[in-house]
C-alpha cells in the first residue's frame, strides 16, 4: 500500500481489515509498467549517504532542511544529522532514544522534531545537543512550524498547539472534531506573520489569529460523501502551500482548491483525490493524485492543462518542480523528468535505493531527497 498506507481512530476494526486486504495483496492493481521514453533530460547523482534507518511500511513527514550550506535530516530510527550539501560529508549525527515521527523544523539555530511517543524536542544547530522537550497531545505527524515566538504543532488527535520558543508555555490549543475514521497523517500548517492556517481530517481548512488563537475564518474545502467510514474520508494530509496570497490545498477523496488567504474565499475548485501537497510553479500547479496521475491546472483560473497517466499505482511522491522539468519520484526507486508544458516523459533514472522520497528540499538545480528508506541524495537536474 503507498505512502499513506496506515489508519488511525475509532473505526480500528475497518482499518484491520483494510490492512489484512493490503498484506493479502490480490485486489490491488499492479502498478504500471514503465514505456519507453525519448530522454532529452537527464540527473545528475553526485552523492549518498545513510542517515538512520526508515520506517518500513509508511512514510513519515521527514523533510530535510537545507541552511547555509548543510543538509539537516531526521531518520525514523531517532538519529538527527548534518551533511555538507555539497560534499556528502557527515558533519554530526546525534540519536534521539525515541523513534523520529516527524521533522525538520527550524526557529532561528535551533531545530524541531518530534517523537513517536508524543514529544517536541529541540535542538542546537550547531551539533544536535538537547535545548528542551515538551509533551504534545498524541503523536505528531507533521513539520513542526515556527514564527515571532511560536513554535506550532499539529498532532493526529485533531489539535494543533502553539507554544512558546522557550517549550514551557503553551499560547494557545484548538481541537477539531474527528471523524470516525482517518488517514494516518495530517497535513502541516502555514505559519504566515501573525497568521496560521491549518486543514484538518474533516476536510475543513482553518485560520487562526497567531495571538490568541481565535479562528479568523473556516473553509470546508471537502464534504464527506457516502455511507461507509471508508467512503467518507475526506483528509486534507498533504501540506498547505502558501503563494503570493493564496493557499493551495488538496484533500483525500476531495478537492484541489485555491483559496484566498486573506478571507478564506474559494478562487477555484476542481475534484482531485490527493495523499500529496500540491506543487506551485510560474503560472501552473501540479499535483499527483491517490492512483498516481500527474496533472497541470492553470493557477489562476483553476482549468486543467494536462494529464499524465503513465504512473497509475506506482506511489508517486509530491513533485519537484523547476523551469527545466519535473522531477517526481516513485516507490519502485525511479526519479521521472516530465515536460513542464506537456507533462511528457523526458528523462529516467534509478536511484540507488528502494522507496519513494518522503522528502526533498530544492536548491537551484540541486534537489536533496532523503528516502523511505533514510538514505539522502544529491541528484541535478541537467
Amino acid at each position: 500500500m503507498m505512502v499513506k498506507g496506515w489508519l488511525r481512530g475509532v473505526g480500528v476494526v475497518a482499518a484491520l481489515v483494510l490492512l489484512s486486504a493490503c498484506s493479502n495483496g490480490p485486489s490491488l492493481p499492479e502498478p504500471a509498467e514503465l514505456g519507453d521514453i525519448t530522454e532529452s533530460q537527464s540527473i545528475t547523482s553526485h552523492w549518498q549517504v545513510d542517515v538512520g534507518k526508515g520506517a518500513a511500511q509508511h512514510a513519515l513527514p521527514l523533510q530535510p532542511l537545507l541552511y547555509k550550506g548543510v543538509v539537516y535530516t531526521a531518520a525514523h530510527s531517532g538519529e538527527v544529522s548534518a551533511v555538507d550539501a555539497t560534499t556528502g560529508k557527515l558533519l554530526w549525527q546525534v540519536a534521539l532514544p525515541q523513534q523520529i515521527s516527524a521533522g525538520l523544523g527550524r526557529v532561528e539555530d535551533k531545530l524541531l522534531v518530534a517523537t513517536a511517543n508524543g514529544e517536541l524536542h529541540m535542538l542546537q544547530i550547531s551539533d544536535g545537543s538537547p535545548v528542551w522537550s515538551v509533551a504534545t497531545s498524541s503523536e505528531v505527524l507533521a513539520v513542526p512550524q515556527a514564527s515571532a515566538g511560536m513554535v506550532l504543532v499539529q498532532a493526529i488527535d485533531g489539535r494543533i498547539t502553539a507554544y512558546g520558543q522557550t517549550g514551557e508555555t503553551v499560547l494557545w490549543s484548538y481541537a477539531s472534531d474527528l471523524p470516525n475514521l482517518t488517514l494516518r497523517g495530517t497535513s502541516t500548517p502555514v505559519v504566515d506573520g501573525g497568521v496560521s492556517y491549518a486543514g484538518f481530517a474533516n476536510g475543513k481548512l482553518l485560520a487562526f489569529d497567531n495571538q490568541q488563537g481565535a479562528v479568523i475564518w473556516q473553509q470546508r474545502i471537502s464534504a464527506p460523501q457516502g455511507r461507509s467510514d471508508m467512503e467518507r474520508l475526506v483528509d486534507i494530509d498533504g501540506p498547505l502551500q502558501l503563494v503570493d496570497g493564496i493557499l493551495y490545498v488538496a484533500g483525500y477523496q476531495g478537492n484541489l482548491t485555491a483559496v484566498e488567504a486573506l478571507t478564506g474565499k474559494v478562487l477555484w475548485q476542481q475534484s482531485v483525490s490527493s495523499y500529496t501537497a500540491p506543487s506551485i510553479y510560474g503560472g501552473q500547479v501540479f499535483v499527483v493524485t491517490d492512483k498516481s496521475s500527474v496533472m497541470a491546472y492553470d493557477r489562476q483560473a483553476g482549468t486543467e492543462l494536462w494529464r499524465n497517466d503513465a504512473f497509475l499505482h506506482r506511489g508517486l511522491s509530491q513533485i519537484v518542480a523547476s523551469d527545466s522539468a519535473l522531477m517526481v519520484l516513485d516507490s519502485l526507486g525511479y526519479a521521472h523528468l516530465l515536460d513542464v508544458a506537456t507533462g511528457v516523459a523526458v528523462g529516467r533514472y534509478k536511484l540507488g535505493h528502494s522507496g519513494a522520497g518522503i522528502g526533498f528540499v530544492r536548491h537551484g538545480d540541486d534537489v536533496y531527497v532523503l528516502g523511505q528508506d533514510a538514505s539522502l541524495s544529491r541528484l541535478s537536474l541537467n
